[in-house]
């Protein structure tokens, strides 16, 4: 066990060493969620087979007795799910360009692969710096596009809208404004608290793998 988290604890600051973004980056919530994908490999993260995706976080937030469950009861509801309804932060300092409303809600079970981000909103972040955030619930998004936000600003309620499997955050960043369009950016989040494999990393500065329980460190 200790020769993983030392290769896993490797490979997490050899990957912040090769950051090409430069804004400052939080977690786009509050409280303690679970990284459900993420990485730079296909089989940690599935977003690596979408070059403007490269390098998306999927994130949980987790419950229950231990805090490490996504979803109470049988998880066949939206409602089950602890993600759902809460708020979602804009990550980092910004401008409101996209502003997407309208999808439905889908029941646990079904997907609209047709429009697969649902409701989303993108946020410019500087050059070439484009923060995507999707899956909101419907009606639930509380900014315009042209509008100036700070990191920690609400920007609407995760839901169950796109091409999902069950209510999450959806975040990646790539470097042109439409649509699947250029390339997704390898991103670092600060002063977050990461716990992988029973240990707990305190205000770090990382990025994220798939397997991990994360919150930022000003929330404890």
């Amino acid at each position: 066990m200790k020769a993983v988290l030392t290769a896993l604890v490797v490979t997490l600051v050899s990957t912040t060493a090769t950051t090409v973004t430069a804004a400052d980056y939080r977690l786009p919530f509050e409280g303690r969620w679970f990284v459900y994908a993420g990485g730079d490999t296909i089989n940690v993260n599935h977003h690596m087979r979408e070059q403007s995706q490269w390098f998306a976080v999927d994130f949980m937030k987790t419950g229950g007795p231990t805090n490490r469950g996504v979803a109470s009861g049988k998880g066949d509801k939206v409602e089950d799910f602890y993600s759902w309804g809460q708020n979602v932060l804009a990550p980092v300092d910004g401008i409101i360009r996209t502003v997407h409303d309208g999808a439905v809600d889908n029941a646990i079970g079904s997907t609209d692969k047709k429009n697969a981000f649902g409701n989303y909103v993108v946020i410019e972040a500087g050059p070439a710096e484009f923060v995507y955030l999707a899956h909101f619930q419907k009606g639930s998004l509380n900014v315009k596009s042209g509008q100036s936000v700070k990191a920690g600003h609400i920007l609407g309620k995760c839901g169950n809208s796109g091409n999902t499997s069950g209510p999450h955050i959806h975040m990646h960043v790539q470097d042109r404004l439409p649509l699947y369009s250029g390339t997704g950016q390898n991103i670092t989040f600060r002063g977050i608290t990461v716990l992988l494999a029973g240990k707990q990393f305190d205000d770090v500065n990382w990025p994220l793998l798939q397997g991990l329980f994360v919150w930022q460190s000003e929330d404890q």
